[in-house]
């Protein structure tokens, strides 16, 4: 189970990556066909510094309704809730390359005293906008200060973990 993983990185940090492709309109218009689409990558990262406390584990819900003479069954995804002193937002950002380093987002605050969800495995194609469904094309997780700061050294961002590490 995932409770007595976590419990080993009591005070440290944890990071979630989510990685997914969303169509976007290009800017092109056609009288035919109307607005091209485009994909564009879209980058999903946060990190929580864990305290003590106990790890809750939210069931998936089903919840049947009939609809128009149907049963449709809507499903809440599990998950597991590790109790945070803090949780910040990653924002991507871009120095003559194509891939991104990621950098604390400026206009966000720091949320304090939160639960921070580690349950995104299994979750690769989830709704973004009512009625528009995107595919996760990568999902990582990443417990303990080392691994924090091997992923954001892979990603170019060590100055990143400098700053959250004296939070």
């Amino acid at each position: 189970m995932i409770a007595p993983a976590v419990q080993e990185f009591k005070g440290e940090l944890v990071l979630k990556y989510h990685e997914f492709l969303t169509m976007v309109p290009s800017g092109t218009h056609s009288f035919t066909h109307g607005s091209e689409m485009v994909s564009k990558t879209v980058y999903w990262v946060s990190v929580a510094r864990t305290t003590d406390g106990k790890l809750i584990e939210v069931p998936k819900v089903d919840r049947p309704r009939i609809v128009g003479g149907l049963k449709n069954v809507f499903t809440t995804s599990r998950k597991f809730l590790i109790p945070a002193l803090w949780h910040e937002y990653l924002s991507p950002q871009y120095r003559n390359s194509h891939q991104p380093y990621f950098a604390i987002t400026p206009k966000k605050t720091k949320e304090e005293d939160v639960s921070f969800d580690v349950a995104y495995f299994g979750e690769h194609l989830f709704r973004l906008k009512r009625g528009q469904y995107d595919w996760a094309t990568k999902v990582e997780i990443a417990f303990g200060n080392e691994s924090v700061r091997e992923w954001l050294e892979k990603t170019k961002s060590v100055c990143t973990y400098g700053q959250l590490s004296r939070a």
